[in-house]
């Protein structure tokens, strides 16, 4: 049987801010008009806000703050998106969660979704600030079962089409710094990492997970993270509709993947890289081991690897996995 709230709030997104008729809706759900009224008071506890006109219906006013999983899956199931979707207000982190899911069989795709994480993962083994509930932390698992040399670009790839949705669809300038940042100018919005479990000659699973600054309030940020981060309330100035962005990026990752092991991607990745290429023309400086590695970035290959020309003219290829870039780096 559908969940009663979802088909409430899926009605109430589809009439487009128009009233909609609660014996309609207590006839589609087969309660009375009461109960209907029950559960939209309910609804309001949790952050939402209804207009009740007689003889005209109800219709949404305002949404939660903060990820509501009811309304982030009426919102999906507008699109027709097809993916698994659990839903945690907190966890110790959205990735090592999809882990736990895919070590247990879960049916993919899926995405895991969280209001607050208590130990999130970023790149080389960091901590991501993640207890603002204003702010998106989820991760998708996939079973894409390509070879491992096939996998090299996918986190490249899902940066530049999630920098091109906040270019396109919130009109907020973004670019990809590389390997795994969306920036705004100096300030990061975003983060993206992939993860991948490998077998001899496939990639068994994916784990794809991404925090994203949304409207969380900068001012309580830990002081490392402000100096360095914006959310996208800020630079847009105004709040977003926080599960209307969620849902949008989860159809967002989910066709860029279909895209990437589809094999229909090559062309668009480099124009879009060429795009929203955050280093190209600056000059890098960052270290492998003990070696100091310094050069003017210049894209990237056809593996994803980073391109710096040294001063003398001479090019190298740097891997994701073998540079430390810092927060000097780029001048």
């Amino acid at each position: 049987m559908p969940d009663t709230d979802v088909v409430i709030l899926r009605a109430l997104l589809e009439s487009n801010a128009s009233f909609v008729s609660g014996s309609a809706l207590a006839d589609k759900l087969g309660i009375s008009r009461v109960g209907i009224w029950a559960r939209l008071e309910k609804l309001r506890l949790e952050g939402f806000d209804f207009e009740a006109v007689r003889h005209r219906g109800y219709r949404m006013i305002a949404e939660p703050s903060a990820v509501n999983e009811d309304l982030l899956r009426a919102y999906l199931q507008l699109d027709g998106a097809k993916i698994n979707i659990h839903f945690h207000s907190e966890i110790d982190s959205t990735s090592s969660e999809v882990e736990r899911l895919l070590s247990h069989g879960a049916e993919t795709p899926l995405v895991v979704v969280a209001r607050r994480q208590t130990n999130g993962r970023g790149r080389l083994g960091r901590q991501w600030h993640s207890a603002d509930e204003g702010n998106l932390y989820f991760s998708f698992g996939f079973r894409p079962q390509l070879a491992p040399a096939q996998m090299q670009t996918i986190t490249l790839w899902m940066g530049v089409q999630i920098c091109r949705y906040v270019n396109e669809r919130l009109a907020i300038p973004a670019q990809v710094k590389w390997p795994n940042d969306i920036v705004s100018g100096s300030r990061k919005i975003c983060g993206i990492l992939a993860e991948a479990r490998i077998d001899a000659d496939h990639t068994r699973d994916l784990i794809f997970g991404i925090g994203v600054n949304v409207n969380g309030d900068c001012s309580k940020w830990p002081a490392e993270t402000a100096a360095v981060a914006a959310s996208l309330a800020s630079l847009g100035g105004k709040p977003l509709k926080i599960n209307l962005v969620a849902a949008e990026l989860v159809e967002v990752v989910g066709r860029a993947y279909d895209g990437y092991v589809s094999d229909r991607y090559s062309q668009e990745f480099f124009e879009l890289w060429s795009r929203f290429d955050a280093l190209r023309g600056k000059e890098i400086r960052g270290t492998r081991g003990r070696e100091e590695i310094v050069g003017t970035a210049n894209g990237i290959d056809e593996n994803g690897n980073l391109l710096l020309v040294a001063k003398g003219g001479e090019t190298r290829r740097v891997q994701s996995g073998e540079i430390s870039l810092g927060t000097r780096a780029v001048q």
